[in-house]
């Protein structure tokens, strides 16, 4: 932990759970340590968990995990870090303490972790062709996406960058592919592939049709 101040700072540290939460680009959830089905708050142990820090200072936190040889799948928790910024007159004679903090997350997963995922319930939509991600895995999920569209030739026409999307196990969000408006009318193939990371990806085609108004139709779905 470093003090980029050229103040003495008290920092406070303890443990907390979190999830991945709507809509599911990084955003986080904190909860108290060991209140999450997947928390691993409780096997870690650090020292020390309050300290002063000189101006410009560091210290180094020990910290160890231990984790039960029932475990399977992933496991989470995130380490803060908590000092005063100062304080906030709010009206004459009352003040408001000001705290911040940093966190570091701790992402322990088990040799038998299963890390999949599945493309759902697609729907076109409005110059769009939408569908559902659901994370069917036991471990969080940084899934990284791409698209591309391909015509009857296999001359790709189009392709872009889906939103990363960050999910906790068993939950689902939503993502959606814009189809150009440039894109002229005829029979074309939609492949959407998202990168899990260390090698495992999830990909779908979509034959779909555009007519000549613009609308779309899916003809046919394959993984």
């Amino acid at each position: 932990i470093n003090n980029p101040s050229s103040s003495e700072i008290a920092i406070k540290a303890y443990l907390e759970d979190f999830i991945y939460v709507s809509p599911y680009d990084g955003s986080k959830k904190f909860f108290p340590a060991g209140s999450t089905e997947r928390s691993c708050a409780g096997w870690i142990s650090f020292s020390p968990s309050e300290f002063k820090l000189n101006p410009f200072g560091r210290r180094n936190i020990d910290y160890t995990v231990r984790v039960p040889e029932s475990a399977s799948g992933g496991y989470y928790a995130v380490l803060f870090f908590e000092t005063s910024l100062g304080q906030i007159e709010q009206t004459p004679g009352n003040r408001l303490l000001v705290l911040g903090r940093i966190g570091s997350l701790f992402l322990v997963e088990t040799n038998n972790s299963v890390k999949k995922a599945e493309i759902r319930d697609l729907k076109t939509g409005i110059n769009s062709i939408n569908a559902s991600f659901n994370n069917t895995g036991n471990v969080l999920l940084k899934a990284q996406g791409t698209y591309f569209i391909m015509d009857r030739e296999g001359m790709v026409r189009d392709r872009g960058k889906i939103e990363d999307i960050f999910i906790s196990p068993g939950d689902e969000t939503y993502f959606s592919v814009k189809i150009s408006s440039s894109l002229d009318a005829g029979k074309y193939t939609l492949v959407d592939n998202f990168d899990l990371q260390d090698g495992d990806v999830v990909v779908k085609e979509i034959d779909f049709m555009k007519r000549t108004n613009g609308s779309l139709e899916i003809s046919a779905v394959r993984d």
